[in-house]
């Protein structure tokens, strides 16, 4: 989560302690070049983790200026689906950022590197655990508005694709979800297809009030029925502000979309249910896993209960 603030789910993920977890395969050298490449004048003062794949860079710029710079990698599960999975981000930056996105700008790729990284300039703006419903479904809806043929995003993957690959995978635990998506699966009608975040949720949105400054954590966009996004959203604003929360930005987000057939909608929910099955991990407490443990169940049963009515 390259913010500098790590936020929460309900109740959160773990704050990393030591950069270490990101840096220890990325040598001083390594990262010297990295940062000549960008601008000669710069040089690393210190570093912070903020996440298991986002370090923060502390430069001085040849005037004795401070600036902060981010550095990501990604992790073995994303490698393994993807081995280009840092181009393809750092690609995918650049195109959002050309169109005026709030993104991150990307200025060095190394792919030659094991793990490969890029670094981006660091966004204004803070995580919230709450945010303000009509402009959190503007900022999705502005996604989903990507002409991503234009743009050539065509690598991305297709959420199609990755939705099989999970209804093999995702374990026996899953098989209630699982069944239910792969006997719905044949008669699926999708929507025209649109660029997906695939993780857009409160820990990924940067704010400075009430306006959004940026959109972080890209690795999982794909390309895909927008009802792919809304649904994992969904249930992450469940945990996050509630049911009422989640059924406002429901409604102020279709409202956006009014030719969209959103019959489809449980489907789209408990394929982010089976993604999101390891809530638990994010939780600090018994409490709240408790509490999440009944929103999760009760988002599945009703979605479930739709899909089958």
């Amino acid at each position: 989560m390259p913010t500098g603030i790590v936020s929460a789910r309900k109740p959160g993920r773990p704050r990393i302690a030591c950069a270490a977890v990101v840096l220890r395969r990325i040598s001083p050298a390594v990262l010297k070049r990295a940062l000549a490449g960008v601008n000669r004048g710069w040089r690393l003062h210190c570093v912070q983790a903020l996440s298991r794949r986002a370090t923060a860079l502390q430069i001085r710029t040849a005037t004795g200026a401070e600036q902060e710079l981010i550095l990501l990698t990604h992790g073995e599960r994303d490698l393994a689906r993807n081995p280009h999975s840092a181009r393809d981000e750092y690609r995918l930056l650049r195109a959002l950022h050309g169109e005026g996105l709030p993104v991150a700008m990307p200025l060095h790729l190394d792919t030659a590197h094991a793990p490969p990284f890029f670094i981006t300039a660091r966004l204004p703006g803070a995580v919230k655990t709450t945010a303000p419903i009509e402009p959190l479904a503007e900022a999705l809806q502005t996604i989903h508005a990507v002409d991503w043929r234009r743009l050539e995003l065509g690598f991305l993957p297709r959420a199609r694709t990755l939705l099989n690959h999970d209804l093999e995978t995702r374990g026996q635990s899953n098989r209630r979800i699982q069944g239910a998506l792969h006997a719905a699966l044949p008669k699926l009608r999708e929507n025209p297809t649109v660029l997906l975040h695939g993780d857009f949720w409160l820990g990924n949105l940067l704010w400075e009030a009430r306006a959004l400054r940026g959109i972080i954590d890209w690795e999982d966009a794909m390309l895909g029925d927008p009802l792919a996004d809304l649904g994992k959203c969904r249930l992450e604003l469940l945990w996050a502000q509630g049911k009422r929360a989640m059924t406002a930005f429901t409604t102020a987000w279709l409202a956006q979309n009014p030719a969209l057939d959103a019959c489809n909608l449980p489907f789209w929910d408990l394929w982010g249910a089976l993604r999101l099955a390891h809530f638990a991990d994010f939780a600090q407490e018994s409490q709240s896993v408790s509490l999440m443990q009944a929103q999760y169940e009760g988002f599945v049963d009703a979605a479930l209960a739709q899909l089958t009515s």
